[in-house]
């Protein structure tokens, strides 16, 4: 492995800041809510939010008002 691929290659946020929100059912989509997720694999832009699609989303989802 290169350092060129070391440095392309888009790592989790730390596990220990990896918050979600679901936002309803009649999305069934998660917000990411951590604050910077631009290196996150999981992470793409829907509108105006950044969604999660990570396999354990609802793992690491908020409960209580937004």
């Amino acid at each position: 492995m290169t350092d060129e691929t070391v440095r392309n290659h888009k790592r989790l946020p730390d596990a220990e800041i990896c918050r979600t929100r679901y936002l309803g059912p009649s999305l069934d989509l998660w917000k990411c809510q951590v604050e910077n997720p631009e290196t996150c694999e999981y992470a793409f832009r829907f509108d105006t939010e950044i969604i999660c699609h990570h396999p354990g989303r609802r793992s690491f989802e908020m409960t209580g008002p937004s």
